[in-house]
C-alpha cells in the first residue's frame, strides 16, 4: 500500500510485517521445494487476504522458486544475488538490494507497509538488523521434521509482545509486535 492510498498524511516509517506458517516444532519449510501445501485452507487464506491489502511482498529467491510465479494483484519483491538471471515484470522484481537500502527505497517511493513472506534466511536477515516490525505467525496443528526454523541464525533475542491471537479453522494464528 502506498502513502498516497491513506487519508493521514503524516510522517511514517515503512512498516514490515513477516507473515509465516510454522509446525508446532517451529519448522516453517519441510523440504528445499517446500509448496507449503501443509498449511490450511484457512491459513492460505488468511495469507492472500494480508498480503493483498498490504500489496507488497518481499522474499528470498529459494520461496519465490517455491511458489513458481508471481503472486497476482501484489508487487512481489525477490532478494537474489544474481538479478540479471530472472526476467521481471511488471509486479515481478528482482535485486541484489541489502534490506535497508531496499526498504529505504519503497519508503522514498510512498509504501508505508510491506510483507515479509520467507524464508528463514530472509527473515533472520531482516530481524538481525532490527528491521521486522511484526510477525503474524499461524501454528498449524502438526509435527513434522523439517529444515527452516525462524531465528536459527541470530544472534541475539528477539522479544515480542503478543497483540492478537485467533483460531484459524484447527490452526491458530498468533500476531506480535516486535519489541
Amino acid at each position: 500500500m502506498k502513502i498516497k492510498d491513506i487519508v493521514s498524511w503524516e510522517v511514517l516509517k515503512l512498516k514490515v510485517i513477516a507473515v509465516f506458517a510454522s509446525t508446532l516444532n517451529g519448522k516453517i519449510s519441510l523440504s528445499e521445494d517446500d509448496k507449503t501445501e501443509w498449511t490450511s485452507r484457512e491459513d492460505k487464506s488468511y495469507f492472500k487476504s494480508l498480503t493483498s491489502r498490504i500489496g507488497t511482498v518481499i522474499m528470498g529467491r529459494k520461496t519465490h522458486e517455491a511458489i513458481g510465479r508471481a503472486l497476482p494483484d501484489r508487487l512481489n519483491i525477490v532478494l537474489t544475488k544474481n538479478p540479471n538471471s530472472y526476467r521481471p515484470s511488471a509486479n515481478l522484481i528482482f535485486t541484489s538490494s541489502s534490506p535497508e537500502e531496499l526498504l529505504e527505497d519503497l519508503e522514498r517511493k510512498g509504501y508505508y507497509e510491506v510483507c515479509l513472506i520467507g524464508g528463514a534466511q530472509t527473515f533472520d536477515h531482516f530481524a538481525k538488523l532490527g528491521l521486522v516490525n511484526e510477525l503474524h505467525i499461524t501454528f498449524e496443528p502438526i509435527i513434522r521434521a523439517g529444515i527452516a526454523g525462524l531465528g536459527e541464525t541470530l544472534e541475539r533475542d528477539l522479544d515480542l509482545s503478543l497483540k492478537e491471537f485467533r483460531k484459524l479453522g484447527e490452526a491458530i494464528l498468533a500476531i506480535y509486535e516486535v519489541k
